[in-house]
């Protein structure tokens, strides 16, 4: 009740009907003034949000310590001092993945940044190891010295970026931007394919005179561009930058060979571009795929207490919805202690997250146990049923889903 000023009036400003005391019988509004101060919406604001928070974590504290009790008392018709099921599920499940998408996928900032760096290093090994290898195929020792050169340039950036992955620190941008001042950007190295082939041998029509020695410019696959030797711009450029200005290539063949290269990355790179795009699009589209999954959740456990005959669907339906709830909780909660145990490394958490991953798996089990009313036995039989058929339609979901993500690319 609020403590606003009663009318004088009985007459229901909303419905027309008469009011017997302070609140109409018929459509349930109070009966005050309906003009208030500023003053009295601020406080109405407050009571309200107070009111929910109160509802709320109390209907939490029996959610996760008495699974079963809430579903119980909403089909027994106790239902005002809890939060209502569908206000819940909204409310967790719209904080669980505002957190998730926000803080724990593995898209934030920090997560990226050392995946950026970890996926650079790699590439840099195996860039270095390419060089190690035309070392050892040239027996040019101009060409050895500017490769050499490279290699321990290379091995530099490679000291570096593993120094900053073991510190694994804020400092790791400033690592990569002194990696990136020691030489150009790198690019995965990438199989050589039909379709650059097709390039090539379209480039070999041109017949050009190049900028460095007045020499014409011919395509033939192992004098302009011997792929055994070259794999990758990284490598071409990074050996290109060594040699002597006498040796290095004019401006029009390193192009043509840049575009070469180029052609031959980003085929593979446009395949990853688009897996990774559906896995995103994908990820976005669970809490859907999740919403969907609780009717059949609730639809499972109709078929498996069908000879309950006291049991409607929409009680099944809310039982689901606080399951749900639930894990949703739990799996924040689990998320929080891997959160703080990633910076603190403190072995009690691992056992703290091993014991919600455990009661998370014995939620449901109790829950049903406590609400159906049914011996261990049986509930564990029927807990094992309803996790196989719930696993099975999940994979069904997943494939549907992600079918439909790159339908939609």
């Amino acid at each position: 009740m609020s403590h606003f000023k009663e009318r004088k009036e009985k007459n229901c400003l909303n419905c027309g009907a008469e009011v017997q005391g302070r609140y109409c019988g018929v459509c349930g509004q109070e009966n005050i003034e309906p003009r208030e101060p500023a003053w009295h919406l601020v406080t109405h604001f407050f009571n309200d949000i107070t009111h929910f928070d109160g509802k709320f974590f109390s209907t939490v504290k029996y959610l996760l310590l008495k699974p079963g009790f809430l579903t119980a008392e909403y089909v027994r018709g106790r239902r005002v001092r809890y939060l209502h099921p569908i206000r819940m599920y909204v409310f967790t499940s719209a904080f669980f993945f505002l957190v998730y998408f926000s803080f724990i996928s593995s898209h934030g900032p920090e997560a990226e940044g050392r995946k950026s760096l970890r996926e650079t290093l790699a590439n840099e090994q195996g860039e270095l190891q390419t060089l190690q290898g035309m070392l050892t195929a040239t027996d040019d020792a101009v060409e050895k010295a500017a490769i050499q050169t490279a290699i321990v340039k290379y091995e530099q950036r490679i000291r570096l970026l593993t120094d900053s992955l073991k510190k694994d620190s804020v400092q790791n941008k400033e690592i990569l931007n002194r990696a990136d001042d020691i030489s150009d950007s790198v690019i995965t190295v990438i199989p050589f394919s039909p379709s650059v082939r097709s390039k090539i041998d379209s480039a070999r029509k041109m017949s050009k005179t190049g900028s460095s020695g007045g020499d014409k410019v011919l395509i033939n696959d192992k004098e302009f561009i011997d792929f055994t030797f070259y794999k990758d711009e990284a490598t071409y450029k990074a050996v290109q930058d060594e040699l002597p200005a006498g040796q290095k290539d004019g401006w029009i063949k390193r192009s043509i060979k840049l575009k070469l290269l180029h052609w031959h990355s980003e085929e593979k790179k446009d395949r990853s571009k688009l897996f990774n795009t559906i896995v995103e699009k994908f990820k976005h589209s669970f809490p859907t795929m999740l919403f969907i999954s609780l009717p059949l959740f609730a639809f499972f456990l109709k078929l498996l207490y069908i000879r309950r005959g006291s049991f409607y669907y929409a009680g099944h339906g809310i039982f689901s919805i606080h399951a749900y709830c639930a894990i949703f909780i739990l799996l924040l909660l689990y998320y929080t202690l891997d959160g703080i145990h990633a910076q603190l490394h403190w072995r009690v958490l691992s056992l703290i997250k091993a014991a919600v991953v455990l009661y998370m798996v014995y939620y449901v089990y109790k829950a049903m146990r406590n609400f159906y009313q049914q011996g261990r036995s049986k509930t564990m039989l029927k807990y094992l049923l309803l996790s196989w058929m719930t696993f099975i339609a999940m994979i069904f979901l997943i494939v549907i889903f992600f079918v439909i993500s790159a339908y939609k690319v």
